[in-house]
């Protein structure tokens, strides 16, 4: 029988993922954990079995909420150049706020790991990959709305996400928040969206 855990699962998951995001997978150890949180590191082990196995299990669910930023955005309810907007604007504000602009957790990762574990990056493929899907989605959608002239849907969808990365990356070096949103900007005027 398993045993029940004695500490705040959530509190742990939580303090431990901003400790991996702002210093990373390597530079974060089990003893740094348990003084963030106050949970014995022999807990933290009997929980999760490793240092690994807990960053994956907290960077599964950021990827999850990647998805889900995504997918709020594109909802049908809008024309797809202003749910393409409305998922920059999310993206812009989310690197403006970032604590020392640390960019992404699941692109550090997959700069972190390389091509050490092919876990991680099959997580991070798999993620980006159901963002293009949303995206896609959406601008199919807008086919159908007659609001898009004819393109590779799929390629689109995943020059979407590149430049959403892209943004997340250029904030990383300290670009202004205003320089972020006229680059984005600058690329929806680029798409062949028709704005009504």
């Amino acid at each position: 029988m398993a045993r029940t855990r004695e500490f705040d699962d959530e509190v742990l998951r939580s303090a431990s993922r901003e400790l991996f995001w702002s210093n990373g997978f390597a530079n974060t150890s089990i003893g740094d954990i348990s003084a963030a949180t106050k949970v014995g590191n022999g807990s933290i082990y009997a929980a999760y079995g490793s240092k690994f196995d807990l960053f994956f299990a907290i960077l599964e669910s950021y990827c999850q909420t990647r998805i889900d930023i995504v997918a709020s955005a594109m909802s049908v309810g809008h024309l797809a150049k202003e749910s393409i907007r409305e998922f920059f604007d999310v993206i812009v504000a989310d690197c403006a706020n970032q604590v020392g602009r640390r960019g992404c957790l699941m692109l550090n990762s997959v700069a972190e790991f390389g091509g050490r574990d092919e876990r991680v990056l099959a997580l991070c493929r798999t993620t980006t990959d159901t963002m293009e899907r949303r995206v896609a989605d959406r601008l199919q959608a807008a086919v159908s709305a007659n609001e898009i002239d004819a393109v590779d849907i799929d390629l689109l969808a995943a020059q979407i996400i590149l430049v959403s990365q892209g943004l997340i990356q250029m904030s990383r070096l300290g670009t202004s928040r205003e320089k972020l949103a006229a680059v984005a900007d600058a690329y929806i005027e680029t798409l062949p969206l028709r704005a009504s």
